[in-house]
C-alpha cells in the first residue's frame, strides 16, 4: 500500500466520522433526510471505521490513515458549519450540504476502490465497493427527498 492510498483510507474514515458526529448534533433533521437509512447510520459509519482501520493495521499504515482522518474531518466539519451555519434545523440547508458531503464520500469511497483493485487486494475491494454502495444509497435518498421539499416549497 503506497502513503497515497493509506491517505485516500484515511479520508474515507473521516467521512464516516464526520457523518456520525452530523448525524449525532442533528438527529431530527438528518432523520428526516435519510428517511428509512436513519435508523442504520451509526452502525453502519462505525463499521465503515473499523473495517478502514483494520485495513490501515494490516498494512502497518495506521501511522498515515489516522492523522489524516483527523485532518480531514476537521476539515469536513469546518466546511459543514460555513455552509449551514445556524440553520441546521433547517432541512432544506442541511439536504445541501449532505448531497455536497455524500457525493464527496462517493468519490473518495470509489478512489479506494480503485487502489484496493490495483493492488488485488479482494478483502480491501469488498470493503470500499460496498462503502461506495452505501453512499450511493444515501445520495439517492437525498436526491428522492429534494423531491419532497421542493414540492413543499412551491406550495407555501
Amino acid at each position: 500500500m503506497t502513503e497515497k492510498v493509506a491517505k485516500k483510507i484515511g479520508e474515507a474514515y473521516a467521512f464516516a466520522q464526520v457523518l456520525t458526529d452530523t448525524f449525532t448534533s442533528n438527529e431530527d433533521v438528518m432523520s428526516e433526510l435519510f428517511g428509512d437509512h436513519a435508523d442504520a447510520i451509526l452502525d453502519i459509519a462505525k463499521a465503515q471505521r473499523e473495517e478502514l482501520a483494520d485495513i490501515a493495521d494490516e498494512f502497518g499504515m495506521s501511522e498515515i490513515v489516522l492523522p489524516k482522518a483527523e485532518k480531514t474531518g476537521a476539515k469536513l466539519t469546518k466546511m459543514g458549519e460555513m455552509y449551514v451555519g445556524d440553520d441546521w434545523d433547517d432541512v432544506a440547508e442541511v439536504l445541501e450540504w449532505m448531497s455536497l458531503f455524500v457525493g464527496g464520500a462517493i468519490v473518495h469511497w470509489q478512489l479506494i476502490v480503485g487502489s484496493a483493485e490495483e493492488m488485488d487486494h479482494t478483502h480491501f475491494g469488498n470493503i470500499a465497493g460496498v462503502g461506495t454502495e452505501y453512499y450511493a444509497k444515501l445520495m439517492e435518498q437525498l436526491r428522492e427527498y429534494s423531491k419532497v421539499i421542493g414540492k413543499a416549497r412551491a406550495q407555501a
